[in-house]
Parts: structure tokens; C-alpha cells; sequence
């Protein structure tokens, strides 16, 4: 069995907290071939190819040179980089998309669904929502959502691109002309959820079922919880809600090849999908004392037998 994770630089990864890393590790402990490559090693020759490195813990930690391959010789392909999603990612997708079969998760829904818009296919889970470039209908629904809005950029991650407004600032239409660069660029407009205070709970889908899930509380005055903002992870229960949640969007998941997604819910509020690189698991495992790598990678050893 041979996989391949394609993700940013190795050195780059943050290995106590990042979610790709002990993934990596569990495969190669399991003497699954297990080989690592960046976007910028991918290319089209005759046919989709990239250089790629073998990677392996079984000793200690062992990295060959770079090798080329044709993307073929994979049983299965993990995309895992990290947001932006970008022209770079993009263009990989689409090298991708010569092997899409084997390719977590698939690189056409890589493509088709914006983390911050794939919300909008479940109308009845998610916040009061607009998605516009107009700015006076910005401002209208703004001035309807009570004493504040949250504003988001469709390219943010991380946290990053979001701002809380009031609904009653008095610079309030030219902060959405500039939002909007003068109705330009369309952005996603929501209703404030005010108990975030109490958290923005990951939770981790593997295969259509709940993983796992981590509760993000902003720190003290701040209304982000992302880890790269500050948030701090903290132990959680599933509530009934969730798993109605969770158990609408399986099918959809199954439909689109989506193998490994996040849900970000916030008091009850389906607020964004992420599925370009989910993150979460190593911070359920400190909290829960778990290895929830094991049960990833079960899961895709299982997959792997039944596309080969």
C-alpha cells in the first residue's frame, strides 16, 4: 500500500497541533509506503506526475530524496495543504483530477464548494445569511440582524477576513464600500451569534460519522475563536442538535467524495465546512486522551482496499 500527503513544507508544520502530521506517522508506523510532496512538485508530462519523498518513523524519523512518480503509482492521494486556497491550489486540483478517484477529498469539490459558501446548501442549519456585493443591501440586512453583524471575505481561514460591525455605526456605508471595494467583491453577510462567548465547537467528520469534536472559546474581549486567534480547545459533548446536523450533511459528503470535513457550529448554528485541510484532531486527543489517528487511518486503509 502506497499513499501520498500532499502538504506544505514539512519544517513548516506546527507538529504538536497540526492534524496531517501524527496521520502521517500512524500510516508510516503501519508500514503503509507513505511519501510526502508539495503543490509546486506536481506537474503534467504525457501525464500527472510529481517528485515526492519517502517518509519513515519506523526507527526514527527518515526522509529520501526527492523521486519522481507518475501520481498513478498511488493507491491513495491526501491532499492536506493548508488554506489559502489559492491559484497554486487550484491548478493542483485540476492535476489532481487525472486520479480523482483516489484523491481525499475529491479535488472537483476541492474546487466546487468555497469553505465559507458550501453552508448554503442547508439553507435551514446555518445563521441569517446574505452573500452580496451590493452595498445597499448590505446595509439593509445589516441594519435588520439587531446590534451586530459579522462580515466575512470567501478567501478567509483561520479566522482571518471576519469583522463584527454594529448595526447602528455611523460609518457604516463606507466601511462596505471598502468591504465590498465599492461593490465589487461579494462577501457573506450573517447574523451575530452572541453566545460564541460560550464556544465554536469543531467537529471532526470521518467518513460521513462524527469523528470527534473540540470546543474553541475566544480569549477574553474577542469574538474569534480560531486557534490562530487566540482560542483556546476545550473538552465537549456532542449535543442532540449536532448529530442532526452532522447526519443531514453525511450524504452529502458521500455524494461529493468528501471524506474528512470539519463543522464549525456555533450555539447550534451550522457556520462553516471546512474541507480543504481540517484541523482539530490533535487537540481532541490532548483534551480526551485518545489517538484518533488510528481510527483515520483504519478508515483509509479500508478505502484504499476497496478502490484498488
Amino acid at each position: 500500500m502506497r499513499w501520498l500527503f500532499i502538504i506544505d513544507p514539512l519544517n513548516k508544520l506546527h507538529k504538536a497541533t497540526d492534524t496531517t502530521y501524527p496521520i502521517i506517522k500512524e500510516a508510516s508506523l503501519r508500514s503503509i509506503d507513505t511519501f510526502i510532496a508539495e503543490i509546486s512538485d506536481l506537474f503534467f508530462d504525457k501525464e500527472a506526475k510529481l517528485y515526492a519523498q519517502k517518509i519513515d518513523f519506523k526507527c526514527k524519523t527518515n526522509i529520501s530524496d526527492k523521486k519522481l512518480f507518475s501520481l498513478d503509482a498511488f493507491d491513495l492521494v491526501f491532499m492536506r495543504k493548508d488554506p489559502p486556497y489559492d491559484f497554486a491550489f487550484h491548478f493542483a486540483t485540476q492535476l489532481l483530477s487525472f486520479n480523482e478517484r483516489k484523491v481525499v477529498n475529491a479535488p472537483r469539490s476541492l474546487r466546487d464548494f468555497n469553505e465559507k459558501l458550501i453552508i448554503l446548501n442547508f439553507p435551514e442549519l446555518i445563521p441569517e445569511t446574505l452573500v452580496s456585493s451590493n452595498q445597499k443591501q448590505i446595509i439593509e440586512f445589516i441594519k435588520s440582524c439587531g446590534d451586530f453583524a459579522v462580515i466575512k471575505s470567501l478567501d478567509s481561514y483561520q479566522g482571518k477576513g471576519i469583522t463584527r460591525v454594529r448595526t447602528d455605526e455611523k460609518n457604516l456605508q463606507q466601511h462596505i464600500a471598502e468591504f465590498t471595494q465599492n461593490g465589487k467583491m461579494t462577501l457573506m453577510v450573517q447574523q451575530f451569534l452572541p453566545n460564541i462567548v460560550y464556544g465554536d465547537k469543531r467537529i471532526l467528520i470521518l467518513g460521513g460519522e462524527i469523528l470527534g469534536a473540540v470546543n474553541r472559546i475566544p480569549k477574553e474581549g474577542s469574538y474569534l475563536s480560531n486557534f490562530g486567534q487566540g482560542g483556546s480547545g476545550h473538552e465537549t459533548e456532542i449535543t442532540k442538535q449536532e448529530r442532526a446536523i452532522a447526519k443531514k450533511l453525511a450524504l452529502f459528503f458521500r455524494e461529493n467524495g468528501i471524506h474528512f470535513a470539519g463543522l464549525d457550529v456555533i450555539d447550534g448554528y451550522l457556520t462553516e465546512i471546512n474541507i480543504t485541510c481540517p484541523t482539530g484532531l490533535q487537540h481532541i486527543n490532548g483534551l480526551e486522551n485518545k489517538r484518533l489517528e488510528n481510527t483515520v487511518v483504519d478508515y483509509f486503509a479500508d478505502l484504499t482496499e476497496s478502490i484498488k
